[in-house]
């Protein structure tokens, strides 16, 4: 008889339509709860902006995600943010509405890990206001990312940054007079049981 299956710890879960935490103010930046999603937009050309999902330091984690451009165009990206210490250092996976992948790290200037356009056979619902499930497999220095359920890449990262904040990620191009995400809901489960601690005091 096999063992029974256990499922990974849920360490976060939120679905906006019921549940809506407080915000921060965030400058060059709009974030508010508008029709059942938590928006983020920016009119700030080239500008790239992100609010974490909660204040928790996260290690080992399974991140997903369902989440939509709600104003934009082909330039802008929406995604998440993964692996960020402090607001100077993040991993973002994030898309287009046309379909065009970028896994990126942010160590004071971005450095496009991977960027190019999506497979013809990648389920992807091109668009605005088009929902994608954005999924994050996290562990030690193993990043995987996954585009409603279809690995896209994985990395190997560095091994001085097993943890920190996680959450959503917006990039204004130039084409749009903005570019606003909408993040329907997240769920991040932890794979051991120090995946999660609450930041030092």
């Amino acid at each position: 008889m096999p063992p029974p299956t256990v499922a990974p710890p849920v360490l976060l879960s939120l679905d906006y339509a019921t549940q809506q935490p407080g915000l921060p103010e965030l400058p060059q930046s709009v974030v508010a709860y508008t029709e059942g999603a938590l928006r983020i937009g920016t009119d700030v050309p080239d500008g790239n902006h992100g609010i974490a999902a909660d204040q928790t330091v996260y290690r080992d984690v399974i991140i997903q995600a369902e989440l939509s451009l709600a104003e934009g165009d082909d330039d802008d990206l929406y995604g998440l943010f993964v692996r960020s210490p402090s607001p100077d250092f993040y991993y973002t996976f994030a898309v287009s509405p046309s379909g065009h992948v970028v896994v990126s790290r942010y160590d004071g200037e971005h450095d496009p890990l991977v960027a190019g356009p999506l497979a013809a056979e990648m389920p992807f619902a091109r668009g605005l206001r088009q929902t994608n499930l954005f999924q994050v497999v996290a562990i030690g220095p193993s990043l995987t990312f996954l585009l409603n359920g279809m690995v896209i890449v994985s990395e190997v990262v560095e091994a001085d940054y097993q943890e920190g904040y996680l959450g959503f990620y917006v990039h204004h191009g130039q084409q749009s007079a903005r570019a606003e995400m909408a993040a329907h809901w997240i769920q991040v489960r932890g794979v051991f049981p120090e995946s999660a601690e609450s930041p030092a005091a």
